[in-house]
């Protein structure tokens, strides 16, 4: 393993419920621990608050450097107030969603917090609320909602076809925008996961309506792989795998073999195995070597991270925009506006 590689298995090791508690504690308190790395990637992957609330559950907080576990708590003890408020904010659009009668489901962190699944709810950081909501009602529940405070869109400047979700709906009075989804993936995706199933796989928890967790926990594999170019890139995000695991994706048999069946899924699995001892009895494929191999040069390799992820960038980008330009006219009437018109 590469640098990066290394602190991603530190981070895992403190995130996991299954890993060595004593092994973990010889590495933490080696005095040429990188600290410094850890909040660098702890950030940028959104668990940050886990880390402190994981190692606080391990008893293990005297490892930390004082002014870093003071930091620590304190960025934590913020997002907890931020998640009591935005927990709030749930329950009341969730009250007004039922007043009205929309078939709707929350999603991603939302959904999470109102499903406990933390035993600090701290842990979670969160951005916006993402709603799904039944296709033939999106536009009604988007209404409700604007008439109900949300009264600033944040979007594209140009009209989206075929969208996954709507513009953000953004109130002055609360704290997180809105996000309400008639799809969950990307247009040529959707095969992977049927709406209409998730959204009749519903329970409520405390009037708030959130699908299972088998639907919970495939969506968050999925939004990664495909939504956020994880397989693209052959990346990881932290913050999903631990998502994982505290939807216990590692006993969700049917679950684990539905995933297997393509290569997103087979991919996000075999790295879960490389970084997490939950997922050891994952098993051991023809693409697990490669799969694995990949990902560690996209890491550390000079030739990956500094001439194919540049160029694979510039493919994306281009390759996106194409399909705009072919397949939106809204998007070419905003290139014409932008390129030409401003200059006249």
């Amino acid at each position: 393993m590469g640098n990066l590689a290394i602190t991603y298995q530190h981070i895992a090791d403190i995130l996991s419920f299954t890993s060595s508690n004593s092994k973990l504690e010889k590495t933490l308190k080696k005095s040429n621990f990188d600290w410094d790395s850890i909040v660098i990637e702890g950030s940028r992957h959104l668990v940050l608050p886990a880390i402190f609330c994981r190692l606080k559950s391990k008893k293990l907080l005297h490892t930390l450097p004082k002014e870093l576990e003071s930091y620590l708590e304190e960025i934590t003890a913020i997002n907890r107030n931020r998640n009591k408020t935005i927990l709030k904010q749930i329950h009341k659009i969730s009250n007004l969603l039922n007043e009205n009668k929309i078939d709707y489901v929350f999603l991603k962190g939302a959904a999470l917090l109102a499903l406990g699944c933390y035993e600090d709810n701290a842990e979670r950081m969160v951005g916006d609320i993402d709603i799904l909501v039944a296709e033939t009602q999106i536009k009604s529940a988007s209404q409700i909602i604007k008439n109900n405070g949300y009264n600033f869109n944040y979007g594209y400047a140009y009209k989206t076809i075929d969208y996954r979700h709507l513009d953000r709906l953004i109130s002055n009075t609360e704290l997180a925008a809105i996000e309400l989804h008639s799809n969950l993936l990307k247009k040529n995706y959707r095969y992977l996961i049927d709406i209409d199933k998730v959204l009749k796989s519903k329970s409520k928890v405390f009037d708030i309506y959130i699908p299972s967790n088998h639907y919970l926990s495939k969506h968050n594999v999925y939004a990664w792989q495909i939504n956020d170019s994880g397989y693209y890139y052959k990346a990881i995000h932290l913050k999903h795998y631990y998502d994982s695991i505290k939807l216990n994706l590692d006993s969700n048999q049917d679950l684990l073999q539905d995933l297997t069946t393509n290569k997103y899924g087979e991919f996000y699995l075999q790295i879960a195995q490389m970084y997490f001892t939950e997922f050891k009895n994952i098993p051991i494929t023809k693409k697990s070597k490669s799969f694995k191999k990949q990902h560690i040069n996209y890491l550390d390799n000079w030739f990956y991270k500094n001439v194919l992820v540049p160029i694979k960038k510039s493919q994306y980008f281009f390759s996106t925009r194409y399909q705009l330009i072919i397949n939106n006219k809204y998007y070419r009437q905003h290139l014409i506006k932008k390129i030409f018109l401003q200059k006249i």
